[in-house]
């Protein structure tokens, strides 16, 4: 008999702003729509039984009409050769009157369903034995999947919830929630698992369950590329899942020191290795300090080389201040009174003036300490 072919993906985010790119956030918003029809393309090149959608298809409930409409568009492509979609509401595009996802294509096409109840429900997919089991993201911080067990008649069982994963001690409050206990005991051949953006094996007893991430980076991260996840499921064995890179661009921060490049020189060699023009790189600075990097501009360095990238930040960050000792040096010192005019700006700011008095703090202790500051 035929197995199961189903493509997953989750958090598309389809109309997110991206403010922190500046003038390059509205490039990447037509980049997600792009994307999402690679995804479409895919799936229907690959003749996939299924598209699930595990949350935040949209960034909003309500989307401009003209990006449903391209979503439609995209669904009416899958329902036209008999491939289904099933999507459930996560945080970003959460059940509401009137919303997107109650309405058009969403409600009409024989192919699409989509899950809008608080708790679990379930609907049968006609021509794949398949019945596919998932709930609408709640605000009751719940276990999803608590006392729940899978049932029915049907060859394949299939999940998909936006929720976090509960670690205890570290991952215990959320809108919605799933456990490794409840995983295990769901009865489900496979968990589709959105909400967190990177993509993880969180597979528990006989289930396997993992997170897509998203098709296309949203935020700074580890320069990932966005991805779906094919899952083919068979008789005699669990369910096989592997990646498949479908984004365009990375999103990377970097956490860079100063003593790591050297000067000025070295930071712009360093940051010119790296360039590529579906890179948004985010570098913070650290430890900047001493004569070798007293001319620095960062923003000009930004400026130069910004052109050689999707988008570039240089942000410089503020070491701990260093302690001051004020009863070494006498206040009649050059370094004492220094120290003491120092220590009474700090007190007087906060934020990014805070950042400043210390960073000045920092290259007068460097200058003061080489000419020698008791006398």
């Amino acid at each position: 008999m035929p197995g199961l072919r189903i493509l997953h993906t989750a958090d598309v985010h389809l109309g997110a702003a991206f403010r922190f790119l500046g003038p390059r956030g509205r490039e990447q918003r037509e980049q997600l729509k792009a994307t999402f029809s690679r995804v479409v393309d895919l799936a229907l090149t690959s003749q996939v039984d299924m598209l699930i959608i595990a949350g935040d298809l949209f960034d909003s409930p309500f989307p401009p009409a003209a990006l449903v409409a391209e979503v439609e568009y995209q669904l009416a492509r899958l329902d036209s050769e008999g491939i289904w979609t099933v999507i459930v509401p996560g945080t970003h595009d959460r059940p509401q009157p009137g919303g997107a996802l109650g309405r058009g294509a969403f409600a009409s096409l024989p192919h699409v369903r989509v899950l809008f109840e608080p708790q679990m429900t379930s609907v049968r997919l006609e021509g794949l034995d398949a019945r596919v089991y998932g709930s609408a993201v709640s605000r009751e911080g719940r276990d999803a999947l608590e006392g729940f067990r899978a049932e029915g008649e049907e060859r394949w069982k299939v999940g998909v919830l936006h929720a976090s994963f509960l670690v205890p001690g570290k991952v215990e409050r959320d809108e919605m929630l799933v456990s490794a206990r409840s995983i295990a005991s769901s009865g489900l051949h496979y968990l589709a698992l959105g909400h967190w953006h990177s993509r993880g094996d969180f597979s528990q007893g006989g289930t396997v369950a993992f997170y897509s991430g998203p098709p296309e980076p949203l935020e700074m991260g580890g320069g990932e590329e966005g991805c779906v996840l094919m899952v083919e499921m068979e008789d005699g064995s669990p369910p096989r899942v592997k990646p498949i890179a479908v984004g365009r661009r990375r999103f990377r921060r970097l956490e860079l020191e100063g003593a790591e490049v050297g000067d000025p020189a070295g930071l712009y060699a360093y940051l010119r290795r790296l360039a590529d023009r579906d890179l948004a790189l985010e570098v913070r600075l650290r430890g900047m300090r001493g004569d070798e990097w007293s001319g620095c501009d960062c923003e000009g360095v930004e400026e130069e080389l910004a052109q050689l990238f999707f988008h570039l930040s240089l942000v410089q960050v503020a070491g701990e201040a260093p302690v001051l000792d004020l009863g070494a040096y006498p206040e009649t010192t050059v370094m004492g009174r220094f120290m003491r005019i120092a220590a009474e700006e700090m007190a007087s700011r906060e934020g990014e003036d805070l950042a400043v008095a210390e960073e000045a703090l920092r290259l007068g202790l460097d200058h003061l300490g080489r000419r020698g500051g008791r006398s």
